[in-house]
């Protein structure tokens, strides 16, 4: 008997438990919850950065232009900064001459360091008007080791002054403010009134 009292009070147990929960009232379930996602992250801008920039009458790059040894031939490595310049020479059309010019340290001989210097900076220039610039707007010239920037007696030295550089020889004039340019104002003639 004791046995049918022990079920007995597990069954009683569960029938109390079954209707304390129901007394809680119905659990009513949707199926139509809508869960609102989190809007995605947005990507991120990519980031663009220039080597070169115009800084008064110099366009100015962040690295060296990198030569084959004893070359004047450019290393791919520079491509990226000398693409730069070309973009910098695209968005400002008031420089209308750009000098490339070549430097060397003072190791060799000053003719050869001359001739080199010279042979790199025709490179660069070449570079340039073959990616865009239009060559009336280029010069170039070597300086050699005549223009040092640093000490030639140390190796960082004459790193630093084996270099090219952009140097602003003309700019035009900025149009007035409020004054349009004759293209933009007579069209492709000019001055209004010219055949």
């Amino acid at each position: 008997m004791r046995a049918k009292h022990t079920s007995a009070s597990v069954v009683a147990a569960a029938l109390g438990l079954g209707l304390l929960a129901t007394g809680c009232g119905p659990i009513a379930f949707n199926d139509t919850v809508n869960f609102k996602l989190a809007a995605p992250e947005p990507e991120p801008e990519p980031v663009t950065t220039s080597h070169a920039k115009l800084s008064g009458d110099t366009i100015v790059i962040d690295d060296m232009i990198q030569f084959e040894y004893d070359s004047a031939e450019i290393k791919s490595v520079s491509h990226g900064i000398l693409d730069d310049v070309v973009k910098v020479m695209q968005d400002n059309p008031r420089v209308e001459q750009l000098n490339v010019v070549g430097h060397t340290s003072s190791e060799g001989s000053k003719k050869h360091n001359d001739k080199l210097s010279t042979e790199r900076a025709e490179s660069v220039k070449n570079y340039l008007a073959d990616h865009g610039i239009d060559a009336s707007r280029l010069t170039s010239e070597g300086k050699g080791p005549s223009e040092p920037i640093a000490d030639n007696d140390t190796e960082e030295g004459r790193i630093a002054n084996r270099r090219v550089e952009f140097k602003v020889t003309q700019m035009a004039e900025a149009p007035a403010e409020g004054e349009a340019s004759a293209e933009v104002a007579g069209g492709a003639r000019g001055k209004p009134g010219a055949n």
